[in-house]
């Protein structure tokens, strides 16, 4: 069943559906820009095509596929054509540990790795066959049907669990066929349009990036990872007309002094997802790119990218000013239902948010970690929360986000649980002292995310032990964390500071270590 959008129009339901149809309305428009190789929709149709048929050959519709997400011409060939063949995508990062791949490809049951010929020997272990391009760019034949199906999973992502192993996220064709007929018509994009590609693939905004484009005729721009480094200079030296980051890229940008007024005058759109957008940086993104409309988005994994969005006023004398100084996230689409529920279960103005409707995910890949996730409210919205183990259509999604609903927009306030996002990451605290704390000179440890210099925030490690034993700590947590997991500050304590129900007190350990930040 084709998805119907409010304005009844017929919308793709699979990811390949939306490439597909721009590949044929525009064939010799650019769909990758790559600054110094460009591909066009014709000629990456037609690449697609040759790897859909050698993957639909050699594996059954839904087999779970890697993909190591290098940003290449052949890494975007791959994610199309796994899709075209009906199979599942699941990103992995060049940058984390082989151990990390290997627990990945036991949980997700993976069929394979698609990966480029030079990473083939740091995977060999991984287990799953190794699949690098050469071995489909010689198949005989291509494959234009299209063999997925709204109700089989497009791609599984993973985040990183408190205890045990990371979650995997599996998002249907139809949870993101109705997120994108709902984003792609209103951002208004269309083969004149350049978008960025900040995300690395295993962060679901990436599939913004690529359908957004590929969705609409646009053009993917795809950055030299230097060109990160200098956001508006990437924006200004390669045409971009829509923005979407984590706002700690662009408050990287205004520390290094590449956000100055005036510098993105071709700018038209900018969306903000991951963080929190604190609203002096937003003010300094506007002045930097003045005909940009600035929009401020919201959304887990598991309600499938975005669910609410706020648009910043023309007039900033007229942006909100909230508590805790950050931009509305706004109202939920419209497609999607909500409610907000304080910490009894009632319903409130201010606590968690709750959110069903056709974008939220059917659980996770372990139904184990369903439990407290969702809730069943019972006599309508003023029931009372109870929790459900076999997840349908009916159940809510408990986000784990503390809002505030002021009558216009939803503010965010914080997390209830305790998991941060650093740079778009999601970390749970209790993964990162459970990895210290399989170090032998660590007895104990507390992990907290405090406050940096540049509107984000950085990991902190409160250790217990033997500090003379514990030279390789950092080696020792990189060859098995994801690098963006690692605390960029351990300090050793003899015992940490407990509250009076005898439980760490996590409060008192953050005021002793910003405390001993070295004054600026």
């Amino acid at each position: 069943m084709p998805h119907h959008h409010s304005h009844s129009r017929i919308y793709p339901s699979t990811l390949n559906g939306w490439f597909a149809r721009s590949a044929a309305a525009h064939p010799h428009a650019t769909a990758i820009d790559f600054g110094h190789d460009r591909v066009s929709y014709a000629d990456l149709d037609r690449m697609v095509s040759v790897c859909a048929a050698y993957l639909a050959d050699r594996f059954s519709r839904g087999t779970r596929i890697g993909l190591l997400a290098v940003p290449e011409t052949d890494t975007f060939v791959a994610y199309l054509g796994i899709a075209r063949a009906g199979l599942t995508v699941v990103p992995l990062s060049p940058e984390n540990p082989v151990e990390f791949h290997s627990t990945i490809a036991q949980l997700a049951d993976l069929g394979a790795i698609v990966m480029s010929a030079e990473h083939r020997a740091r995977l060999s272990n991984v287990g799953p066959d190794l699949i690098s391009p050469n071995e489909w760019q010689s198949h005989q034949g291509g494959l234009s049907q299209d063999l997925g199906d709204p109700a089989t999973v497009a791609y599984i992502l993973f985040t990183s669990g408190s205890t045990g192993p990371p979650k995997g996220v599996p998002i249907l064709h139809r949870h993101v066929c109705a997120y994108l007929a709902h984003v792609v018509p209103s951002t208004g994009l269309g083969p004149a349009h350049r978008l960025s590609h900040t995300f690395a693939l295993t962060f679901d905004p990436s599939v913004f990036d690529l359908f957004g484009a590929w969705g609409s005729g646009a053009t993917l721009v795809v950055p030299r990872k230097r060109e990160l480094l200098a956001p508006a200079t990437y924006v200004a030296t390669r045409d971009i007309t829509h923005w979407y980051s984590v706002p700690s890229l662009a408050s990287h940008a205004r520390r290094i002094g590449d956000l100055p007024p005036q510098s993105m005058p071709r700018l038209q759109q900018s969306r903000f997802i991951g963080e929190p957008l604190s609203h002096d940086l937003a003010c300094a993104w506007r002045l930097a790119a003045p005909n940009s409309v600035i929009d401020n988005v919201y959304g887990p994994t598991e309600l499938t990218i975005s669910c609410a969005e706020y648009r910043l006023p023309e007039d900033p004398a007229a942006w909100p000013v909230t508590r805790n100084g950050t931009i509305p996230i706004g109202a939920i689409y419209q497609h999607l239902d909500w409610t907000i529920r304080d910490s009894a279960g009632r319903p409130s103005d201010e606590g968690e948010l709750l959110v069903r409707g056709p974008q939220r995910f059917s659980g996770y890949l372990r139904p184990t970690d369903n439990a407290h996730r969702f809730v069943r409210i019972a006599g309508g919205r003023t029931g009372t929360v109870i929790d459900e183990q076999s997840v349908d259509e009916r159940d809510w999604y408990r986000t784990g986000d503390q809002v505030l609903w002021d009558g216009h927009a939803l503010i965010h306030a914080g997390r209830n649980d305790r998991q941060v996002k650093i740079r778009g990451h999601r970390i749970e605290l209790g993964a990162v002292e459970s990895a210290l704390r399989r170090h032998p000179a660590v007895l104990d440890a507390a992990v907290i995310a405090i406050p940096d210099d540049q509107d984000g925030q950085n990991l902190a490690a409160v250790v217990c032990g033997n500090s003379e034993r514990a030279d390789d700590l950092g080696d020792f947590l990189r060859a098995s964390c994801p690098s963006y997991t690692i605390p960029g500050k351990v300090v050793w304590a003899t015992h940490f500071p407990v509250n009076s129900s005898g439980k760490i007190d996590y409060r008192a350990l953050a005021e002793s270590l910003q405390e001993e930040r070295p004054s600026q």
